[in-house]
């Protein structure tokens, strides 16, 4: 019904422009449109809601679209910012195992530089797996270290990897110096209490102090033979213990989270 008074609405609208203002025609034009009107007016605003809500969908879509292009954005930002994130981290490391060398003349001992590929998972872990095996010269006992200090010894070669075995294992053990006082003593994993160390058969405890730095005594040594050189950072003195002559020292290293490492390829006979 509606459309055909839309067409007649048309037809008559189309005729006055052939005709004068005025006459019959004109009467039935404008009752038709007084007719017409309201029903024009009631369809608008019935087609109203239809129309906004097919706008609010355009906009949505759009919107959408929109969100999709700023999360490809921002997955795209995010990954640069982990890579130059991952690189700044690297040249720090590489540029603290290079100071290592120079200050400790370590080039002559056949440094190899390798990257942690099975990192330790939790405090009771005491493995790392490195790239670097003896297709690079790395040897079993080689000792190993990172931008922080010193980590373990490799116990066991494969041609492009190999396995280190950490300081904080039962079986590891280190020759050690009070850096302050220049204490000796074996730097073992202490009993009882994982991710700590301990500094074992000091003469002196009483010269130790909370807050002193311990590092590798070196190849020549009081106690069994070092595969360390000297100077190099093993941990900080948390406490002292005069009674059993031992030190706790917290590792220098984070062995939770090891990632560029170096290893000493060729240590010198003691």
């Amino acid at each position: 019904m509606l459309a055909l008074l839309v067409v007649l609405a048309l037809i008559l609208i189309t005729a006055s422009f052939g005709g004068s203002g005025g006459g019959a025609l004109h009467s039935v034009q404008s009752g038709f449109l007084d007719v017409l009107s309201p029903i024009e007016t009631g369809a608008s605003k019935a087609l109203t809601p239809v129309h906004d809500l097919i706008n609010w969908v355009d906009d949505v879509d759009h919107a959408s679209s929109q969100r999709d292009a700023y999360r490809k954005q921002l997955a795209r930002a995010n990954a640069t910012i982990a890579k130059l994130e991952a690189d700044g981290y690297a040249k720090a490391a590489a540029s603290k195992l290079e100071r290592f060398d120079s200050t400790l003349a370590l080039g002559a001992n056949g440094p190899v530089d390798a990257t942690v590929i099975g990192e330790p998972n939790g405090l009771w872990v005491s493995h790392a797996t490195i790239n670097a095996g003896s297709a690079d010269g790395v040897h079993v006992n080689d000792p190993v270290f990172s931008p922080d200090g010193v980590i373990g010894t490799v116990t066991t070669t494969a041609a492009d990897s190999s396995v280190v075995t950490l300081i904080n294992d039962p079986s590891s053990g280190v020759e050690g110096r009070d850096a302050a006082s220049r204490q000796l003593g074996m730097v073992v994993a202490k009993p009882g209490s994982p991710g700590e160390l301990e500094l074992q058969d000091i003469e002196q405890p009483g010269q130790v102090k909370v807050g002193d730095l311990v590092v590798s005594a070196g190849w020549q040594s009081t106690h069994d033979a070092s595969f360390f050189p000297a100077g190099l950072p093993i941990g900080t003195v948390t406490s002292v213990d005069a009674s059993a002559a031992t030190a706790t020292v917290a590792p220098a290293a984070d062995l939770g989270s090891l990632e560029n490492v170096q290893v000493l390829t060729q240590i010198p006979s003691t």
